[in-house]
């Protein structure tokens, strides 16, 4: 049952899909969203980004379905996130906006818990939440680091400095918020990032430690295959050290976004030294000091840069005790199982 669909009027939450070869996905999670129960008239636009698969086919069904609520915009080839995320805020009616990947799952009453916060709390500009981490294919729960500090409310320098401890497709923002702002074109890969920051600054954010949507983990997705891929990391980096610049641009404390940069190559340095690549590792540690001293763990590693054979050891060690402590904890906090929604059948 769709609830809350008014073609007469201007729709209040607009709901953004992003779309790329999601056959295998996009069905169940459009049917996710158009079972969500609101009291007000909202739109579901879905950017395809040149998929070659049959994404689109399943997309018009939807649309097809239902009528005035689904929406595609569709790129006959491939354009990069960045410019398909501009193109789908260009189209929206609404004033907020759900964004989803259109491999994820929203759960049941996500969209009317995000907008009764926005509507009653004007002082809040973004609301995000927790989110199930399952198997791609099965749904099974599975391990996803993420930071375990999880502040209830927090802003966009907390954003850039520590970085996103929520998945993209928790969050709902205010689309005069995001309208502020281009979307910058030119971020080759990850853009997330940006896009939350533009929609988030000079406004406060809250996080809902209530699971309300799945998150598919993909062993060939975006985080194995770019993000923790040295061959192409150095594509990540400069993305993500474009977005500090942008949020600079804004007018945040140079001091905070150094210790962004740090923190950045900090993580990267820890990638490059498992990975066995020293050289790597070493270039990235120095250039993580030379921004800002950030904590012992970056001093520690700096301090061994010259024996990483034996740092990487410890650090395996100090990381396998670690992941049994995960174990434990998962072992006696067990999540609840992943519901099924079924998908739109194509004719």
């Amino acid at each position: 049952m769709v609830s809350g669909r008014d073609e007469g009027t201007n729709p209040v939450l607009s709901v953004v899909v992003m779309c790329y070869n999601h056959e295998d996905f996009i069905g169940e999670c459009l049917q996710s969203i158009v079972t969500q129960e609101l009291d007000v008239p909202f739109e579901i636009i879905v950017g395809d980004d040149g998929s070659k698969d049959q994404s689109v086919a399943i997309v018009e069904a939807y649309q097809g379905h239902y009528p005035g609520l689904v929406r595609l915009v569709r790129h006959p080839a491939n354009i990069g996130y960045s410019r398909n995320l501009a193109d789908l805020i260009a189209a929206v009616r609404g004033d907020f906006i759900a964004y989803i990947d259109g491999d994820d799952l929203m759960l049941p009453g996500k969209l009317t818990r995000q907008l009764a916060l926005l509507r009653a709390q004007p002082e809040l500009g973004m609301v995000v939440h927790k989110m199930r981490t399952v198997d791609w294919r099965s749904k099974e729960p599975v391990d996803f680091p993420l930071a375990r500090a999880k502040p209830a409310v927090f802003d966009a320098e907390y954003l850039i400095e520590h970085g996103p401890f929520f998945f993209g497709s928790s969050a709902m923002f205010r689309s005069d918020l995001r309208r502020r702002y281009p979307v910058d074109t030119t971020l080759k890969i990850v853009a997330d990032v940006a896009n939350l920051t533009q929609s988030l600054y000079g406004s406060k954010a809250r996080y809902l430690d209530e699971e309300y949507g799945l998150y598919r983990v993909n062993p060939k997705g975006f985080t194995s295959t770019i993000i923790k891929n040295p061959a192409k990391h150095e594509t990540h980096v400069s993305d993500m050290m474009h977005t500090y610049v942008i949020a600079e641009a804004l007018g945040m404390d140079k001091a905070l976004v150094d210790r962004a940069r740090a923190t950045l190559y900090l993580r990267s340095a820890i990638m490059f030294l498992e990975a066995g690549d020293y050289a790597e590792f070493r270039r990235y540690i120095q250039t993580s000091m030379r921004y800002s001293r950030i904590g012992a763990k970056q001093a520690w590693l700096h301090a061994m840069h010259r024996q990483p054979a034996v740092l990487r050891s410890l650090y395996a060690l100090a990381k396998q005790l670690a992941n049994r402590a995960r174990a434990t904890h998962r072992a006696t906090h067990p999540p609840g199982a992943a519901g099924s929604l079924q998908p739109l059948q194509r004719e």
